[in-house]
């Protein structure tokens, strides 16, 4: 980090949860104990594609019916969705600009897992 960052700025849980990482303190925390900086360096990006996709849970419209996200890739912008026509099939891939959201999904993290992020972010 030192060698890139000339200032060391805040990083939260919260980035590490919208970049769909890993919340385990382990992996995400460098060699100093603290989150990775990286996060911050990354995050702008990922607020605007977090803007723009569904998140997993969303009821969707896609041109085969309405379904429900199961798993939203950020980065190449393919959406997996179950179908409500067809509930015991596999979830079929979409483009996140194929697909119209009708309600947004929640992003969840276990009691757990936050509180021994919490202790990183100091």
């Amino acid at each position: 980090c030192k060698t890139f960052l000339g200032e060391f700025q805040p990083v939260s849980i919260k980035m590490a949860k919208e970049q769909s990482l890993s919340l385990n303190p382990t992996k995400i925390s460098g060699t100093c104990g603290r989150l990775m900086c990286c996060l911050k360096y990354e995050q702008n990006c990922y607020e605007e594609l977090l803007a723009i996709t569904p998140k997993v849970g969303a009821l969707v419209e896609t041109a085969e019916g309405r379904g429900i996200v199961e798993d939203a890739n950020l980065l190449t912008g393919v959406l997996k969705v179950k179908l409500d026509k067809n509930p015991d099939a596999a979830a079929t891939a979409f483009k996140r600009e194929d697909v119209k959201l009708i309600k947004d999904g929640k992003i969840r993290i276990k009691k757990e897992e936050f509180q021994a992020l919490k202790g990183l972010e100091d």
